[in-house]
């Protein structure tokens, strides 16, 4: 039985080739920080932090959650002062060591959980390689769960609408689902925001928004 996933866990292994294994081309670059946002995304799902009106990341509870990554990444932003989303992306993308760091646990999170594994090669027998093997088919059980709950009648979940706005913030939901698939969905989230399972989330919405506004400012702004 597959063991319940976060949305950081959950999007690392979605940017994953399905053919090659590797990470896709538009992830390799930022594919950490956009991890370290997913973390952030996953602790306000807690109740560990709150995204204010202003965009100002309050820190609601410190304690630990038990998850290594979530945890290390409460650790940095309690070290700091408080930031805006923009202020918090811009923080870690000049932080690389530090987003690295979370990416890694995460990565390790699911290694331990035994979802993916690590194949290390080399070029040329000189230049390191990594090829990450979703070994247990996880991808497929976490597309099937949001075809299942948002493109179907039945229960819908705070977890499978935020970790859907995510992916789809980065288009990632094309590399899913059809054409046809994906105009439903957006027709499903858009009647979804008129429910009373929207307005615990409807925060994390905005949220997610402005994290890949901010990350492709960063990136520009760095070339």
């Amino acid at each position: 039985m597959l063991k319940e996933l976060t949305i950081p866990q959950e999007f690392v292994l979605l940017a994953l080739d399905r053919e090659t294994n590797k990470l896709k081309s538009i992830f390799r670059q930022h594919i950490a920080l956009y991890t370290v946002m997913a973390c952030l995304v996953e602790l306000s799902l807690k109740g560990k932090v709150k995204f204010e009106e202003d965009d100002t990341v309050t820190i609601v509870d410190s304690a630990p959650t038990g998850d290594k990554p979530l945890d290390r990444l409460l650790e940095v932003m309690t070290s700091e002062k408080p930031k805006k989303i923009k202020k918090w992306v811009s923080y870690f993308y000049q932080h690389m060591f530090k987003q690295r760091e979370v990416y890694q646990l995460v990565v390790e999170s699911l290694v331990e959980k035994g979802v993916l594994e690590v194949e290390k090669s080399e070029i040329l027998f000189v230049v390191p390689k990594k090829k990450y093997v979703d070994v247990a088919n996880t991808r497929n059980y976490i597309v099937e769960k949001i075809r299942a709950e948002l493109l179907e009648d039945g229960k819908v979940e705070e977890h499978t609408i935020v970790l859907a706005l995510f992916l789809n913030a980065k288009k990632m939901l094309n590399d899913y689902f059809s054409e046809f698939e994906r105009k439903a969905l957006k027709q499903k989230i858009e009647q979804l925001r008129k429910e009373k399972i929207f307005a615990t989330i409807k925060s994390i919405d905005k949220a997610i928004r402005n994290i890949d506004a901010a990350i492709t400012t960063s990136a520009a702004s760095a070339t």
